[in-house]
Formats: C-alpha cells, structure tokens, sequence
C-alpha cells in the first residue's frame, strides 16, 4: 500500500477468488471473527479493505457507524463502494483514494480497522502510522488487526515459506516491495495501544486481535475529571492536594478492652497455645 510500491488495481476483481483459492474462507473469518464485539462504534477508520467485504459487514451490523476508508487502489475502493450500496450504507461511507501514510483524520475515530493491510508496510512506516494515528483515537478506541505470523514450534518453517512464497506473489502481481513481517503488536504497544483479545487459526499462521487505547492520557485529563478543590486559607497560592485526609486516628478506649483476655496478678499462667497438642 506504499505510494512508491505496490498497485493493486490489476488484482482487485479476481481477488477475492484468489484468496477462496489458497486460504478458503480463513481470511474472511478473521476479518469477522471480532464484528459483535465492536460495541456499536460511531467513526470508523478501515485501510487497505480491498474489495470491501468486511466493512460492508461492519456497515451492515451497525445502523449508526460512519466510516473512512483509505485505499491506494481506486479498483479496490469501487468495489468496497459498491458493496456498502448493496448494504444500504453508502451514504455513512467516505472513500480516500490516497495512501495510508500519507492520510490526515479529520476527525476521532473508535474503531480502525486493517485487515491483512500492516503485512504491506516496513517497520519504520508501521511504527509512523501507529503513532500519527493514536492521537485520532478516542479514549477506550480499538484497533482491529488481521494479519499473518509465524508461528513457533512444528510450524515455523512451512509458515516462512510460505509467507516468502505470498511475498513473492504479490510482488509479481503488484509490485510491492516489502518482504518480511513488520512486528505490529511492537508499533502498537509503544503507540500507547493494549491487547484484550486475539484469535489464532490455521495452526497459528493466521491472528485477529483487538487493541485498545487507554481511557485517557494523562495529558487528557481536565478539571472536571478532579474531585472538588478546597480552599487552603493559610497558604492562599497553594493548590490543595486532590486526594482525600487520611482517616483520623481511632480515639483511646477507656478502659482494658473487653475482647482481648486480661491477665489478673496472682493467676495461673495461661497454657501456651503453640505448646498445645491435639486429642
């Protein structure tokens, strides 16, 4: 999906065959498997959806969402538009015939969405759309990833070869350059971003998660958020700490406490407990 890469204009038709044809319906299940636990989101933000079949989905579970969605491939974002007609939900669609990384949010998002799209960039322009796109997610937003791992273990080595082999592929297809697996969940996490779940499938070769941003950052946090402030009479330039006094202390009892056994002069010693022994 780089500018100076890859056109995936010639595949755009037969692709979803093309996918049926290695994978069956693997990869359509991943980009699905999360669809009930998007929670009704509002503005969503989906990259290199190709031909559309999972926001068309995504559109069609959810009356209210509106969605971006971001392709380099002006076939590929007929298609989608196409789809979201079919589904009654063109008019919630806004299509950008740009590329990811060089895409501005002109609003918050909820929800974003790249399936099997991340596995197209380098590191270095995973790690830049990560953090550029953040700062556009609203507090508690996820981020739904589909992709390709290798996994450990038996599978290791046919995965790797079979990612190489898709490389391949894609690079005669399309022209795309990258060759290797970006580490996604490494962009995500030092974006500020947490895995809650994820989904494992053809023996690990394929992974769905949901990530979510934090409920605010620290910079986000405003004045309503803080308890009520108290005026400090004697120090008028200082700013009462937010957290409550401590309790005060428990006042003295009066007298010996009346659960705890009093020893009186001239009794015998009580048995020692640790000396006891069972009947």
């Amino acid at each position: 999906m780089r500018s100076r890469a890859a056109n995936f204009d010639p595949i755009a038709r037969p692709y979803r065959w093309l996918e049926y044809c290695t994978f069956g319906r693997s990869l359509e299940h991943c980009r699905t498997h999360f669809i009930a636990r998007l929670r009704d989101p509002r503005q969503a933000l989906v990259l290199g959806d190709g031909d559309g079949r999972f926001l068309a989905a995504l559109l069609a579970a959810n009356p209210h969402l509106e969605a971006d969605a971001v392709d380099t491939s002006a076939a590929m974002l007929r298609l989608l538009a196409h789809r979201a007609q079919a589904a009654n939900a063109r008019q919630r669609l806004r299509t950008h015939h740009t590329s990811a990384l060089s895409f501005t949010p002109e609003r918050n998002y909820d929800l974003i969405a790249t399936h099997f799209f991340l596995d197209c960039l380098t590191q270095p322009e995973l790690n830049s759309l990560a953090a550029r796109l953040t700062p556009h997610l609203a507090p508690r937003a996820l981020w739904l990833v589909s992709d390709f791992r290798i996994p450990t273990g038996p599978m290791r080595w046919p995965a790797l070869a079979l990612v190489r082999a898709l490389y391949l592929g894609f690079r005669l297809l399309t022209g795309l350059r990258t060759t290797t697996l970006p580490d996604h969940a490494a962009a995500l996490t030092a974006a500020g971003l947490t895995p809650i779940a994820h989904h494992r499938s053809l023996a690990g070769l394929l992974t769905t998660e949901l990530w979510q941003r934090a409920s605010a950052t620290p910079q986000e946090y405003t004045s309503p958020m803080l308890p009520p402030q108290r005026p400090n009479s004697k120090k008028p330039h200082a700013v009462d700490d937010p957290l409550p006094d401590p309790e005060p202390a428990s006042p003295s009892l009066p007298g010996p406490d009346p659960g705890v056994f009093q020893h009186e002069p001239g009794d015998p010693d009580p048995p020692d407990s640790s000396d006891s022994e069972e009947p």
